[in-house]
């Protein structure tokens, strides 16, 4: 509660400047509301794309099923160096779809927020702002979403798959929880970093390494 109250009357002063802040992402919403179907036929590939993944994560494990032939008893080979190279493999997909996913969502919104700013006359439900942002997203920006995804995923893997040796007891439990949280706050960092390197690509439609100096530079002067 005390932290609350402190943090409450730090940021007390900004409240006004956020609420403007608010108030003019949403008007740009409104009147670009074409932009939420895009989010949710995304967030139908997504959950369809999760159903594909559990098919194919049971298909691996009964792959590494080994059974006894005097006893007829089966089991999974969960300490095999197979078994965490297809689990790895697997989580990477799984999170590499999921976050190209999501990070088109966001390269379209703000590509969408930034016509609305520049283009005010393209302003409709589904218009041409939010055809051309997802077209975007979806070609000329779209090696930039996989490359940045693609490092959060990997990161996320690692992290998963740690997580897994730890509670399947391997040895160094203590040494594999330090490297969880050292890997839990990288992908903060990592995440955090690709949300102003999106608004980049979506709204100008640069590389995402260039995206990244500008963010840079960006927290540089700021």
């Amino acid at each position: 509660l005390a932290i609350s109250v402190c943090y409450a009357k730090a940021v007390w002063s900004r409240i006004p400047f956020a609420t403007c802040n608010l108030i003019t992402a949403m008007t740009a919403v409104k009147a670009n509301c074409g932009v939420t179907i895009v989010a949710y036929v995304m967030v139908f590939l997504g959950f369809v794309w999760s159903l594909v993944w559990v098919v194919a994560l049971i298909g691996v494990a009964e792959t590494l099923k080994v059974c006894d032939e005097t006893t007829g008893k089966c089991g999974y080979q969960i300490d095999s160096s197979a078994y965490y190279g297809y689990l790895f493999l697997l989580l990477v997909s799984f999170f590499f779809t999921h976050q190209v996913i999501q990070n088109s969502v966001h390269v379209s919104v703000a590509g969408v927020i930034g016509s609305w700013w520049f283009s005010p006359e393209q302003n409709c439900c589904c218009g041409g702002s939010v055809f051309g942002s997802f077209f975007r997203a979806m070609t000329s920006s779209f090696g930039s979403i996989c490359f940045g995804s693609l490092l959060v995923a990997l990161i996320q893997a690692t992290r998963q798959l740690a997580n897994t040796a730890r509670q399947e007891g391997a040895d160094c439990a203590a040494l594999i929880c330090i490297a969880e949280c050292i890997l839990g706050c990288i992908e903060s960092i990592v995440e955090y970093f690709n949300k102003w390197a999106y608004i980049y690509v979506g709204v100008y439609g640069y590389s995402y390494i260039q995206a990244g100096k500008n963010v840079m530079t960006l927290f540089k002067a700021r």
